[in-house]
């Protein structure tokens, strides 16, 4: 007599099958894109599509972010230097903050929350209609065809937001400081070479498309994997944003320790 042992379900099972999934479609993917590239087989015109769509939907408010970043970051250091009597060091801070940190993050919020929720919203729409089956009854890979194109569009665009978002923010801190706090250019074109590195500029860009990565990986997972009709994809793009902005946060972290002990700093503040 065979007895069937009862299958755990629950909160934990879930969490596990979807970790192991994403992680699973992670490696899938990363491989078919580095072989893509390799054979020449990339879809120029789908990548070129992408980027402009990725492009259109998070320059803008990329930047519109960046101005008042930019100038709370410039209020606050000419407030401390003023009281420290270090002003002239306004430059050298604004180098680390905005170069180093706040731009890769303004990245990482666009990429995670609107590229990232633009992208489930296309491909979970695509799976409810049932697209996604034909093409792979017809024999056509998914992953080469629809993944594949925009993990690669994306990591284009986070390059580009990231190097816009970075002399926005240096410029609307420089701009501040000069015209409105009345503290010296010079001084702050000085300090800001002097402590401002190319390997700090260096190590935004890769955070970027370690962000733009990230987050289409996760997006491009659950928007495949939508079910339940028009909810079940509001659900999924929730889900994404989510576990997005969560594992950007993680990436960041782990970039910005290891860029530390690496590369050493640059004199003293």
């Amino acid at each position: 007599m065979n007895v069937e042992l009862p299958v755990a379900k629950g909160p934990g099972r879930d969490l596990a099958n979807q970790v192991g999934g994403l992680i699973a479609f992670s490696v899938t993917a990363l491989t078919r894109t580095v072989l893509t590239l390799a054979r020449r087989r990339l879809s120029l015109t789908e990548t070129v599509l992408q980027a402009l769509f990725i492009a259109r939907v998070c320059t803008v408010p990329a930047l519109l972010l960046m101005l008042p970043i930019g100038v709370l970051i410039a209020v606050s250091v000419g407030s401390l230097a003023g009281r420290l009597g270090a002003g002239a060091y306004s430059g050298a801070v604004v180098a680390f903050v905005v170069v180093g940190q706040a731009a890769a993050l303004v990245c990482a919020l666009m990429m995670a929350g609107v590229a990232g929720s633009a992208i489930c919203a296309d491909l979970g729409s695509r799976t409810i209609r049932e697209e996604i089956a034909a093409m792979q009854v017809m024999g056509l890979d998914v992953i080469d065809r629809l993944v594949v194109p925009r993990l690669i569009a994306s990591m284009f665009v986070a390059v580009a937001v990231c190097a816009m978002v970075t002399v926005v923010g240096v410029g609307a801190c420089f701009f501040y400081q000069v015209f409105v706090a009345d503290q010296s250019a010079g001084a702050f074109l000085t300090t800001f070479s002097e402590y401002g590195r190319v390997s700090d500029f260096t190590m935004a860009m890769v955070k970027s498309v370690c962000f733009a990565v990230t987050s289409t990986l996760i997006a491009s997972y659950k928007g495949l994997n939508a079910k339940g009709g028009p909810s079940g994809v509001a659900d999924a793009v929730n889900e994404a944003v989510v576990l997005a902005f969560v594992m950007v946060f993680v990436v960041n972290t782990v970039l910005s320790q290891l860029y530390a002990v690496v590369v050493p700093a640059v004199g003293t503040y």
